[in-house]
């Protein structure tokens, strides 16, 4: 059921509906379940043979070395310097965890060889104790092998054997190669779904929802005898024929009466026929199908998800390309150009809102992806970080454009009873999005280097205004019109609106300042110095948007039915503060993982609420209109996406991470508290004004 639906109707539509996605959902996790038991399984199987011949080539080289000084005259027992060759084989080669050379009557080992001695020690990635535990039930089912293997080569000089070479299989090596294969099919099979789904919510409503529902209408109507002309909808197919089949006979109805009533001759006769067609509806015609918010769901996924490929990886890519002729130093320029896209967005979103009141929403849509696949292109073509910096800022006007004019769509198609619903949708694709993009783009910054990304974006972005061509529609509401205060611009109704400033201030800013500061540059770089890989990176990332998801649109219901959006934005923002204390001396990926975990928890029940309070404080205001209100909002909140990463950078330059995240943390929550003594205060002058 969308949120322009009233409680009851369409009751059985809807229960079909939620049937067929919960169907389709289960059947997609036991599909992708099974593919990635079957895929860590054939990893495994196949991945084994290799080491076992890497091992073996590893031993032959020790085998070879040792043969050839015993042939220049050095008996086998006065080798010298062989340990240390070892522990340089052992080194150069992950895949082997220790080499030993035994005498053939195994009294003593010359030398014993481990990777610890040979100062290599194995990075365990994160999830290693998850795909063991998979591996080794999959060991036992599919009797894929054994924990532990070993490779023996002979010593053999003058034909007889003097000792043998021992290599043994690393196995924490096979665990991360395992580990990294386990999670880059998890995160594609989790980006597939959450594409799958959204397809899914498309076409179930389009195709079968509203299709039915206009059926259902149009045969009540006929069975109480109301022979209007039904609304068909956009589609052409049987359910469309059937309702025109019927329209075809009570339009001929209607001309029948119509030619009854011009010739009657009995003024009697006249107004019963009159009579009869008002009753009956046979003249009128439904009102053409209205706009909804399902037109702007794929268009807006797809665009989000090409947007939100780079963001693993972006300060890694501008350090990669910095170089003495930037515009400032190395640090700096990192979180640069994620500041200069937020800022161009704060600048260009204003009047982003007033041009989809004058030109419409899928005009604009389609406008604002020129300026968005330019920047793709720019970073494709960088040679520098200034020139990274000039595409994110590019893209960024195409972004502000394209978000506003989709947040716009769905704010004009929602009832007001609904408003949280309805921008938790907003709010939830711009999350399956970003999960998916983040992940998706850091795998393939793995494959095939960062600057190949921007070109998948740039693909990707252009099937986005393929499907807003076709899928958006012109039919929404009329904007409302309100009259402006004398000499009234945005910030001076901004500054008259104190309710909105706290809002905007205590709370919309500091939390892009932790989503921009935080995730977006902190994260990668902390990650990439406890020497996580770019996919683990974007795992780690991806986690946030992935809570988000659900989490959402559970708390956006509990705050339409408590009515006190407020105060959940006041609370959340203060708990986002507290969980960055978790890093706090802490130096672990795994707390790096439960923070951005716990923050994707909180943020889940502050996005929303944080819409529809803003809203409802700036609608106070005579002079702000809808879209007004939410260009208002992107606008202010585009301050702390600027000064996020500014800062964060700033901060890392003289503090370790956990000092830099404890700053943050207690000045967020800080912010929170100050917010709810004043919201307090507001709310208790306010009563005892009323009494």
């Amino acid at each position: 059921m969308s949120v322009t639906d009233k409680p009851g109707e369409m009751s059985l539509i809807s229960g079909f509906s939620r049937r067929l996605f919960l169907s389709t959902t289960l059947a997609m996790v036991v599909a992708a379940s099974l593919s990635l038991m079957l895929t860590v399984v054939a990893f495994n199987t196949g991945l084994r043979p290799y080491l076992l011949d890497k091992a073996r080539a590893v031993a032959d080289a020790v085998q070879y070395d040792v043969a050839y000084a015993m042939e220049v005259g050095i008996p086998f027992e006065e080798i010298r310097g062989l340990d240390e060759h070892m522990a340089a084989l052992v080194t150069e080669h992950p895949e082997v965890s220790a080499l030993r050379v035994v005498p053939s009557d195994a009294a003593a080992a010359l030398t014993d060889m481990s990777a610890e001695q040979a100062t290599f020690v194995t990075k365990e990635p994160l999830g290693v104790g998850l795909v063991q535990s998979l591996r080794d039930v999959a060991g036992v089912v599919f009797k894929t092998g054994s924990a532990f293997e070993m490779v023996y080569v002979d010593i053999v000089y003058d034909g007889q054997v003097l000792g043998k070479v021992e290599a043994t299989i690393d196995e924490g090596y096979l665990d991360g190669k395992m580990t990294s294969v386990f999670f880059d099919t998890l995160v594609i099979l989790i980006a597939v779904s959450l594409v799958a789904l959204e397809v899914i919510v498309v076409l179930s409503t389009s195709q079968l929802t509203r299709p039915f529902h206009m059926v259902e209408r149009a045969v009540n109507g006929r069975a109480g005898g109301d022979l209007r002309q039904y609304q068909i909808g956009r589609g052409k197919g049987r359910l469309a024929r059937f309702i025109e089949t019927m329209n075809e006979q009570n339009a001929h109805l209607s001309t029948k009466l119509s030619q009854a009533i011009n010739n009657a001759r009995d003024a009697v006769l006249t107004s019963r026929l009159t009579v009869f067609g008002e009753k009956t509806s046979v003249l009128k015609t439904d009102p053409a199908q209205k706009a909804s918010i399902i037109d702007a769901r794929i268009p807006l996924f797809v665009f989000c998800f090409a947007e939100e490929l780079q963001k693993s990886f972006l300060p890694l890519f501008v350090a990669e390309f910095h170089s003495e002729s930037d515009l400032f130093a190395r640090d700096i320029m990192m979180g640069l150009p994620i500041s200069a896209f937020m800022f161009v967005i704060a600048v260009f979103t204003p009047f982003a809102g007033k041009l989809v009141d004058r030109f419409g929403n899928k005009t604009l849509f389609l406008f604002g992806l020129l300026p968005a696949v330019s920047g793709y292109l720019i970073c494709f073509l960088a040679q520098s970080a200034n020139d990274i910096l000039l595409g994110r800022s590019i893209t960024a006007v195409g972004y502000a454009v394209i978000t506003i004019s989709c947040q716009s769509y769905i704010a004009a198609v929602v009832t007001a009873e609904n408003r949280a619903r309805g921008m938790a949708i907003f709010v939830g694709v711009l999350m399956a999005a970003t999960m998916c993009g983040t992940a998706i783009g850091a795998i393939l910054a793995d494959w095939l280097g960062y600057k190949m990304v921007f070109m998948v974006a740039t693909v990707f972005a252009l099937i986005a205004g393929l499907l807003g061509w076709q899928m958006l529609g012109t039919d929404l509401p009329k904007p409302e019109k309100k009259k402006s205060a004398a000499g009234g611009s945005l910030i001076s109704t901004l500054m008259r609106n104190s309710q909105f400033v706290l809002i905007v201030l205590f709370c919309a800013i500091p939390a892009k300042v932790i989503l921009t500061g935080f995730l977006y540059l902190f994260v990668p770089i902390y990650l990439a110095s406890l020497d996580a890989t770019q996919s683990e990176i974007g795992r780690v990332m991806m986690l946030y948007s992935l809570i988000i998801i659900p989490t959402s649109p559970l708390a956006s219901g509990f705050a339409d039915r408590l009515g006190k959006n407020l105060w959940m934005v006041i609370f959340a923002t203060i708990a986002s503060g507290v969980v960055l204390l978790g890093l706090y001396q802490s130096t672990s990926a795994a707390m790096v993982l439960a923070v951005v975990a716990a923050l994707g928890v909180v943020h889940g029940f502050l996005k929303a609420p944080l819409i529809v309070a803003a809203m409802e404080a700036a609608e106070k205001s005579a002079d702000i209109t809808r879209t007004g209100a939410l260009s208002l909002l992107r606008t202010s909140e585009r301050i702390g996406s600027v000064i996020g990463p500014v800062i964060v950078a700033a901060l890392l330059v003289y503090l370790d991470h956990g000092e830099v995240a404890a700053i943050l943390g207690i000045s967020v929550a800080v912010l929170g508290i100050v917010m709810a003594i004043l919201s307090f205060n507001r709310g208790s002058s306010a009563a005892h004004a009323s009494s």
